[in-house]
């Protein structure tokens, strides 16, 4: 290999869900870079010892090379090696009475402090290290008019701007996206919202903070046919203002069959690969689920770098998808000043 030449980007694919019914559990599959169509997961974790019921969202920490992950039905945040698998213990488990369900989660190492959404209203904010019962709360951003709080059902954290985001909507359904401080504390006013037919009926999040965007999975109807959407907006957007962006059209296979059931789940960014990760899923027919993958600098009707779809995927409906970068052995890797590594 030449100096100063990296090997290509790989990153894992996980992803989990809801069960069928409240008597099971579902699995967080995990995918290779590259899988497409019924390809089977490299693994899967599952199993007792994992405690996992509904592993809805996932993120990868790099500091301590592991993943969060929000079990809503479990009431609890898991953490777990990065490249777990099998039925493996957590290595803590964040449960405590305040949590509830909890949608999605943001570890910031920085300020030793993680965000989730608790109760399926509020943003509350725990130690990073947090585990067991008996662990309180640093900061609670509680629902209400004042702090525009409702039912929130996604959330990033944006570090250049010190932000949590989260989706919510408001008393008339429009969907927004409402930004708070990191450092904000029970009743307060949002620092901004973006809300506008952009935002309306939007069901994902997610944030690349090296270019600098938000992408937002929304969904409409043209005519009678239903369709999603990957808007990308400007990280600072606020108001009405207007995505960067968007990615629809009939190769992007975003279409909706009419089935009401069938519906965007959730949206994942792989900032290894630089890629949009978007989960369709079909409540009643896990066969017709799908996992799509494009380039984040995608515009316009662009077709799928990748699709894995079908009950590979999982036996129930999909959660968020998100990724996890590949393990190299050292002599694998070479630095960008040309000396071999680690």
């Amino acid at each position: 290999m030449l100096a100063g030449v990296l090997p290509a980007a790989q990153a894992e694919i996980l992803i989990g869900g809801f069960p069928p019914s409240e008597e099971t559990t579902h699995p967080l599959s995990v995918f290779a870079s590259d899988a497409t169509g019924a390809d089977a997961p490299l693994r899967r974790l599952e199993g007792p010892a994992t405690q996992l019921m509904t592993p809805a969202f996932g993120v990868y920490e790099p500091g301590e090379d592991v993943i969060y992950v929000s079990d809503f039905y479990g009431e609890a945040v898991r953490v777990y090696p990065a490249r777990a698998g099998g039925d493996v213990a957590p290595l803590r488990v964040l449960n405590p009475p305040s949590l509830a369900q909890t949608r999605a989660s943001a570890p910031v190492p920085a300020h030793g402090e993680l965000l989730v959404i608790s109760t399926n209203c509020c943003i509350y904010t725990y130690p990073i290290d947090g585990a067991g019962a008996d662990v309180e709360t640093l900061r609670r951003i509680n629902w209400g008019s004042e702090t525009q709080l409702n039912n929130p059902i996604a959330l990033t954290y944006l570090p250049a701007s010190d932000e949590v985001a989260v989706i919510d909507y408001d008393g008339d359904g429009t969907n927004k996206i409402v930004f708070h401080a990191r450092t904000a504390n029970g009743f307060v006013a949002p620092t901004r919202v973006l809300k506008s037919a952009y935002t309306d009926r939007a069901r994902g999040m997610a944030h690349d903070p090296v270019a600098g965007t938000l992408m937002l999975l929304t969904e409409e109807t043209v005519g009678e046919d239903r369709r999603a959407l990957i808007r990308v907006f400007d990280a600072d957007a606020a108001g009405t203002d207007a995505p960067l962006r968007t990615i629809a059209g009939a190769a992007t296979q975003l279409s909706i069959p009419t089935s009401s059931a069938y519906y965007p789940s959730g949206l994942g960014y792989d900032a290894e690969r630089d890629r949009i990760l978007v989960a369709m899923t079909a409540n009643a027919n896990p066969a017709a689920n799908r996992l799509l993958v494009f380039d984040a600098a995608a515009d316009g009707d662009v077709a799928p770098l990748q699709v894995i779809e079908g009950e590979t995927l999982g036996p129930g409906t999909l959660g968020t998808p998100f990724a996890v970068p590949d393990v190299r052995e050292p002599d694998d890797i070479l630095l960008r000043d040309g000396f071999d590594g680690p």
